[in-house]
């Protein structure tokens, strides 16, 4: 079954409703799942063809994630294919250029072995806003294109936006270039977010930030987790002490200022990310212009959970479509914010 005929299953089943752009965006990715199911014939001595892929964007929860996964998950067996988070991919991607620092063009090399096993890349939440992930991504889709990786990408800008005034940006065009030239870039736009509940209420989400809203964490978390487990030890994370409020089995309960005050990157957030099923976050404030490190971090936290599924009990000063006090990253936030409205059903 291929990814139309698996979103009109969905369809019939009522487990989603009739949307004409999701419907264009299916064709686009049914295309690309008949290529790579039936690719041109090659002899042994060509080079393996890349096939055109896909950068959907559009406003926060439209569906981009879930029509990727049914794309992803629809790929017959013979595809060999890699679907990761943005951070998570450009984190594997480090680790990779540290061991093969050694070679000239460790990014080639590397694409160059990715190949092997790899016929199509599939990242969610492409959202560039650090400068060393800038510099590496122009190369990185050249050696895709030379080695026959298709790249399937979702995010929330359209390419043009990507990396906007961010440091050197003009080291980043040509990557924006060559989405543009090889990816079929579609937008898939509306006011509709299918995160958002019909009653829209949230029990787990604790606010103000006072004594009655401490309480009812404390007592959700004592109610949920065997007391014989609970202790308060800091973890280590990527060798960097981690204060804890309390831990019980897979269950971690941590002030927001361990969380996104301290100096913390994606890689923190999906190490431990890797190790829990239910976050307790406390004290998270509203977030002004003055803090928009400590902002960046919590859009990038909420990420991660929602990519690894984990869920979230919080006490905040405010509700959580209000944090967000500045107008820098106004539209993250937003996308933040919808992530937030599922983690915490």
């Amino acid at each position: 079954m291929g990814p139309k005929a698996k979103y009109q299953s969905e369809l019939n089943g009522g487990l989603i409703w009739h949307d004409a752009l999701q419907g264009l965006v299916v064709n686009e990715f049914q295309r690309l799942h008949d290529e790579l199911e039936s690719p041109p014939r090659q002899w042994f001595w060509q080079k393996r063809t890349t096939l055109q892929g896909i950068y959907i964007y559009g406003s926060v929860g439209r569906g981009k994630t879930h029509l990727m996964d049914l794309f992803y998950d629809t790929l017959p067996e013979n595809v060999g294919k890699k679907r990761q988070h943005f951070h998570e991919f450009m984190l594997w991607l480090h680790h990779q250029l540290q061991s093969n620092k050694q070679h000239q063009n460790p990014i080639n090399l590397i694409c160059q072995q990715l190949a092997e096993s790899v016929d199509v890349v599939c990242l969610d939440e492409f959202l560039v806003n650090d400068i060393a992930d800038a510099m590496l991504l122009s190369g990185l889709l050249v050696a895709f294109l030379k080695h026959g990786i298709t790249l399937v990408t979702t995010s929330n800008v359209k390419p043009d936006d990507l990396y906007h005034d961010g440091l050197q940006r003009a080291k980043f065009l040509p990557a924006i270039d060559w989405i543009k030239q090889h990816l079929q870039v579609l937008h898939l736009d509306g006011e509709q977010d299918y995160r958002i509940q019909a009653n829209g209420t949230h029990e787990h989400w604790y606010y103000p930030i006072n004594e009655s809203s401490y309480l009812r964490l404390h007592d959700h978390f004592i109610h949920h987790n065997d007391s014989n487990e609970m202790n308060n030890q800091p973890w280590c994370i990527n060798d960097r002490v981690l204060p804890i409020t309390k831990a019980a089995g897979k269950n971690l309960w941590c002030h927001f200022d361990a969380l996104c005050k301290d100096a913390r990157s994606a890689s923190d957030y999906i190490a431990i990310a890797e190790q829990i099923d239910t976050l307790y976050i406390e004290g998270i404030p509203k977030l002004s212009i003055y803090e928009n490190d400590s902002s960046r971090r919590f859009i990038t936290l909420i990420d991660v959970l929602y990519e690894n599924e984990i869920k979230i009990i919080a006490q905040a000063d405010t509700h959580y479509k209000m944090l967000y006090q500045g107008e820098k990253l106004a539209f993250e936030f937003k996308r933040c914010a919808s992530r937030l409205s599922e983690l915490l059903i």
